[in-house]
């Protein structure tokens, strides 16, 4: 085997550790998952090694602002670290934020576009991937957040200010928030 399928195997064997360090028990996806605006977000970094580490995880949005002019995304990352031979060097459990390149939303989905961004994770510098974030209020026949989700839709046809677009999203995620309440 040769230096590149060796560490084309690592990285993959790393994506899949990762991956299973935060999954969820089958049995608590079904109807207890809490409504939230949700991301898969990918990083690399270069390890100790010179070769390509990954981080993995799921990002749970808490909150949108304008920083350094731009709307933003902020949530937590919940997920792992590896190395470039699949060593698992951390979990990851820490606020992240990424700005807000394109936002849709429609009276059942929200469909927000987050930018590539650089972080420190574990204290290691790392280059996160362009993803896409996104909540869908269908579950069964009633939907969750229809109101918000349509009045979001509303404002963001009319090409708002960032202050509106920040108004109308964290409005949703309040009103999810609020569903998550007994």
């Amino acid at each position: 085997m040769n230096a590149m399928t060796r560490h084309t195997l690592a990285t993959a064997m790393a994506v899949v550790a990762i991956g299973s360090l935060g999954a969820r028990p089958a049995e608590a996806q079904d109807h207890d998952e809490l409504p939230t605006i949700t991301a898969r977000v990918h990083g690399t970094f270069q390890d100790d090694a010179g070769g390509l580490g990954v981080v993995s995880g799921d990002m749970t949005i808490a909150r949108f602002e304008v920083l350094n002019g731009s709307v933003t995304a902020i949530g937590r990352i919940a997920g792992a670290m590896a190395d470039s031979v699949g060593n698992v060097l951390g979990h990851v459990d820490q606020e992240l934020a990424f700005a807000v390149a394109n936002v849709a939303s429609t009276c059942n989905q929200l469909r927000i576009d987050l930018a590539a961004t650089d972080a420190r994770v574990l204290q290691v510098p790392v280059h996160f991937d362009r993803e896409v974030a996104g909540f869908d209020s269908r579950e069964g026949t009633t939907p969750k957040a229809r109101p918000v989700l349509c009045a979001a839709g509303s404002v963001l046809r009319k090409r708002p200010s960032g202050d509106a677009v920040i108004r109308a999203l964290n409005d949703v995620v309040a009103a999810l928030a609020s569903r998550r309440a007994p």
